[in-house]
């Protein structure tokens, strides 16, 4: 499976079950291989005893949507309390009468839950992978992590009870817990133990008043090292990271918090979590969604937008959404990311680089290592020039080889990689960062990125002569049988070609927003699952705001998205050679295909929808 790279939702979010499908597949377009999903009490036992899970409630279609998309699930809350964000953290209010004591092995308050865990498990635990379903992972309570004076608190003896609630009901998946805070409560080895320790981060808090405010000493520089401390045998999770913000009665709107956690907070902040090995990490809330019938907090709204990757109204429309995707992407490429070692980043600042004001982690693998760049000063404005110094399998480089200098803007970091391969290719060194590649039958297909006024320089081993076929600006060298392409980030798109039919495209980042890569449906191995060791023939496709899905059946291919304009398609790997025929969203479309690289260019029109409101006035 790879990294879990996913997202959360509420199931409740979106009451119209025939829409799930198109939030998955935005979800699994960015490159993400789960869901993260939580379920209300209130909703589903209304009056005590009385469970019902059935019509807009049911459970069924979202679990046969996220399959369908090819998402994995996570349950991660069934409960019995969900989160603070919910009126009365998801509980019902009958509760309210009942004299226990909440969250304690108060045995009112642990019979009166009894029905719900029992019935709302028994339906998860046939959605398990194990029963051919798509959930993998089930989460017991949510961020028990604090008590109020007097409560016995920790008690393993609570928590133990929850758990024991999802076993059996015949539950056989690994628990996750979500510490609010990386305590190391219930990690593996204390009593009430789950299988997998995970916590939760919100470093920048929830200050939409103040977008471009990034306080000093907000970014965790710290998770890497409790990790080891509190759970070393286990995949290091980050169960909920930050993705956007909730706003009050009275605050200034969900845009102000999607500024605040926009693309350059994901590029410092999530990159820091990639560079402590993260390989379970969940973004809360990827879709915020509504708030029906009172169903929010009361300090909340009727809008649960959350300034979240995708919109309440479900747009794909922020920068945000396009920066997750060039991330999601870069990781499901990158195997060797799963067993690299991160490495104690004490002094990270200064290291690898020539300049103290920038900061190097590095995760070191038996070949491929990973060095994530950033400023000292996280929340720095301003931009560094440098030089990379770093190990690689011809001895310690210092890159650019050629000339120039690289840079890093300020409120952006950067992932270097060397001895990174490409479907058998050594790509020595990248300072550009690697969207994704791609090895089919006939050519091999890289793509790699930077961002504005950047110099960039990377190096292939035993590639022979680099043929530059678009663009220009690229300088072309040779050192111990290696070829290096020497550039500045530019509008204009370079293709250079290489031995082994290696076809490298050079993009400024908002031109890698527009591609994309979707994985081919019906895997023999994965089914429609991500799964970066089988899944390396999935086409790569430039298609401007949504493609949804690709299907290749013979020599037809057919492409399904979404358009907000008239959009050039261009596919540049995994179309059939020759090519019959191409589909958008059923229609034929016109289309060329060039004899050299089988990459094929197409036109989608645009046209406004047209649609009538019906008088309501009688």
């Amino acid at each position: 499976m790879g990294n879990v790279c996913s997202s959360i939702v509420g199931s409740f979010i979106l009451l119209v079950p025939s829409l799930w499908l198109d939030i998955f597949q935005k979800i699994k377009a960015l490159g993400f291989s789960g869901v993260s999903f939580y379920t209300d009490w209130a909703l589903l036992e209304g009056k005590p005893g009385d469970f019902s899970a059935q019509g807009i409630f049911a459970l069924e279609p979202f679990f046969d949507a996220a399959q369908k998309a090819g998402l994995y699930l996570l349950a991660k809350r069934p409960g019995p309390y969900i989160n603070a964000e919910v009126s009365g953290g998801g509980y019902p209010g009958w509760l309210q009468r009942v004299p226990g004591l909440l969250r304690t092995t108060d045995p009112t308050y642990l019979n009166a839950t009894d029905n719900y865990a029992r019935s709302i498990n028994e339906i998860i635990a046939k959605a398990q992978i194990t029963n051919g379903g798509p959930v993998i992972l089930v989460q017991p309570e949510n961020e028990y992590s604090q008590a109020i004076p007097g409560i016995d608190f920790p008690n393993p003896t609570y928590f133990a009870y929850v758990e024991d609630q999802i076993r059996s009901a015949g539950i056989v998946v690994p628990l996750l817990s979500n510490d609010a805070y990386p305590h190391g409560y219930f990690a593996p080895g204390s009593p009430a133990a789950v299988d997998i320790y995970g916590h939760d981060g919100y470093p920048l808090g929830f200050d939409c008043a103040n977008p471009y405010t990034w306080p000093d000493g907000d970014l965790p520089t710290y998770y890497g090292t409790l990790h080891k401390e509190q759970s070393p045998s286990t995949p290091y999770s980050i169960t909920e990271f930050q993705g956007g913000s909730f706003d009050p009665w009275g605050g200034l709107g969900f845009t102000q918090c999607a500024e605040l956690l926009n693309e350059q907070f994901e590029r410092v902040f999530y990159k820091n979590d990639y560079s402590f090995g993260v390989t379970i990490f969940n973004i809360y809330m990827i879709y915020g969604g509504t708030n029906w019938g009172n169903l929010g907090h009361p300090g909340g709204y009727t809008s649960y937008d959350y300034g979240a990757v995708i919109s309440e109204e479900r747009l794909v429309s922020r920068e945000k959404y396009s920066e997750a995707k060039l991330e999601a992407n870069f990781l499901q490429a990158s195997p060797a990311y799963l067993t690299a070692i991160p490495q104690n980043n004490t002094y990270a600042n200064g290291s690898y680089t020539d300049s103290s004001a920038l900061a190097v982690t590095a995760l070191l693998g038996n070949v491929t290592n990973f060095f994530v760049l950033r400023h000292a000063a996280y929340n720095t404005l301003t931009s560094t020039d440098y030089h990379l110094t770093v190990p690689t399998s011809q001895g310690n480089i210092t890159i650019p080889q050629l000339n120039g200098t690289l840079r890093l803007n300020g409120r952006d970091s950067k992932i270097h990689v060397t001895d990174y391969d490409v479907g058998g290719i050594n790509l020595l060194y990248s300072s550009a960062e690697i969207f994704t590649w791609k090895k089919y039958a006939s050519k091999t297909v890289l793509v790699v990125y930077g961002g504005a006024n950047e110099g960039h320089e990377m190096a292939l081993v035993n590639c022979g002569h680099a043929q530059l076929l678009q663009g220009s600006g690229v300088k072309i060298g040779h050192r111990n049988g290696a070829t290096i392409l020497n550039f500045q980030t530019s509008s204009e798109r370079r293709i250079a070609k290489l031995d082994h039919n290696l076809y490298v495209y050079i993009l400024d980042r908002n031109d890698a927003y527009n591609y994309w890569v979707i994985d081919l449906p019906s895997n023999a191995v994965s089914g429609n699952y991500s799964n970066a060791t089988v899944n390396t023939m999935a086409p790569i496709v430039k298609a401007g705001y949504l493609l949804r899905t690709v299907e290749v059946s013979g020599q037809t291919m057919a492409l399904n998205g979404d358009i907000n304009a008239t959009t050039a398609i261009e596919v540049i790997g995994g179309a059939p050679s020759p090519l019959s025929t191409l589909t958008f969203n059923g229609e034929s479309l016109h289309f060329e295909q060039d004899g050299r690289t089988g990459a094929v260019t197409a036109t989608v029109q645009y046209v406004k929808p047209t649609y009538s409101i019906p008088d309501l006035s009688t």
